[in-house]
């Protein structure tokens, strides 16, 4: 979808460019033949009036060495009856008329302008001068100049058109990627909620076969709770995809602290030593209330993959991380990548029950605060998540 939208953009950006391209043309191949004319017609008129104050008709016969040598072969003066007192050649097939004006012939294939203006003395015209001059923008060259100006403007509309391409899906990138991410979560959702409803109405079936009534509703109460424990747990995802952090200055040694405390007693029942290294005064930028459901999660979890005789859990926090180890069961290598997808278990992770949400949360939660968070583990031996903070001076 996302790729159909990204060309249909880059086409109509590409047209509309395209249309600029050919609007500037066409002015400008209208621009550059007006001013060509005006210039040329300058040119003759220049022409015209200098001829026309150099010689006195009548008074002595014309000579050619009058004529200035750069404009013999486009000069012809006639007298007050047209008869040809000097020419050259060039207009031999041009009709001498006694009007005073711009014309334009057409003489061995090429385009002249050619002026004709009146010599006049005391009142009286007394000949006639012409000049004339090739039309450098020839009207035979129109289409050419159109095809090549055609061709330019397909090459560069092409060019953007590969341009705006990319542009349009880098722009439309994080789209594609929150579509994508919607579409999974609610494939994922659908699954993850089919198991406790399906459960809950084995339950409720059950009780009603058996007379049973009492306890199967209370394993249906069971099921309902997983599943709105479930669905607690994808709107927390959900609104995280949106979320705006309400950011202020978090001591975070101290949170850690108390989250540490909180988690003795649990650890204590399995047999766990909680050890803490915490750095005094580590302040960062966050959102208190997440930044403690991060810490929570992930001591909850350590606690709850330890081995069954106990194991050691350390929480160590400098100023520029926090890092909770544990000597619990470990994460196998081929699936250690996929631990911070929604709702992936490991089968040891399904045994022990939970949505495998949990640590989806806290990736989400991190990237939100602009850190990062890696995972090292090892098989049967233990598992440590490092968290790399921005702490404030």
């Amino acid at each position: 979808m996302f790729k159909r939208i990204s060309r249909i953009i880059a086409l109509q950006f590409t047209a509309f460019i395209f249309v600029l391209l050919l609007l500037n043309g066409f002015l400008f191949l209208a621009a550059d033949l007006g001013n060509e004319q005006r210039q040329m017609r300058f040119r003759l008129e220049r022409m015209a009036e200098g001829i026309a104050g150099r010689f006195e008709i009548g008074v002595s016969p014309l000579m050619p060495r009058e004529v200035p040598p750069g404009m013999r072969d486009r000069v012809q003066i006639l007298d007050a009856e047209g008869d040809v007192l000097f020419g050259s050649s060039l207009f031999g097939d041009i009709p001498f008329e006694k009007r005073q004006g711009f014309a334009e012939f057409s003489i061995q294939g090429e385009q002249y302008a050619v002026l004709t203006e009146p010599i006049v003395r005391s009142g009286r015209t007394v000949g006639y001068a012409q000049v004339a001059d090739v039309i450098r923008f020839q009207m035979d060259d129109l289409p050419l100049r159109v095809l090549l100006y055609l061709i330019l403007s397909v090459s560069i509309s092409t060019l953007i058109y590969l341009v705006a391409l990319a542009f349009a899906k880098r722009s439309l990138k994080p789209a594609e990627e929150m579509v994508e991410r919607l579409e999974q979560f609610t494939q994922d959702a659908s699954h993850e909620l089919r198991t406790p409803l399906a459960t809950l109405s084995s339950s409720l079936d059950l009780a009603l076969h058996n007379g049973k009534h009492r306890e199967g509703i209370l394993s249906a109460k069971d099921d309902l709770k997983q599943a709105e424990v479930l669905v607690e747990r994808l709107l927390e995802l959900a609104r995280l995809d949106k979320f705006l952090l309400e950011t202020s200055s978090v001591d975070l040694s101290t949170m850690v602290e108390e989250a540490v405390e909180r988690h003795r007693a649990f650890a204590a029942e399995k047999h766990i030593t909680l050890d803490a290294s915490i750095a005094a005064k580590v302040k960062v930028k966050g959102d208190a209330a997440l930044l403690r459901q991060v810490v929570s999660n992930l001591l909850a979890n350590a606690i709850k993959f330890s081995k069954p005789a106990g194991g050691t859990i350390t929480v160590t926090l400098t100023k520029t991380a926090l890092t909770i180890a544990d000597t619990g069961i470990g994460i196998a290598k081929d699936i250690l990548p996929r631990v911070f997808d929604r709702f992936f278990q490991a089968d040891e992770s399904r045994a022990r029950g939970g949505f495998g949400l949990g640590l989806a949360l806290v990736k989400r939660i991190v990237e939100l605060h602009g850190w990062t968070i890696v995972v090292s583990s090892t098989k049967g031996k233990g598992t440590a998540f490092r968290i790399d903070i921005t702490s404030q001076s």
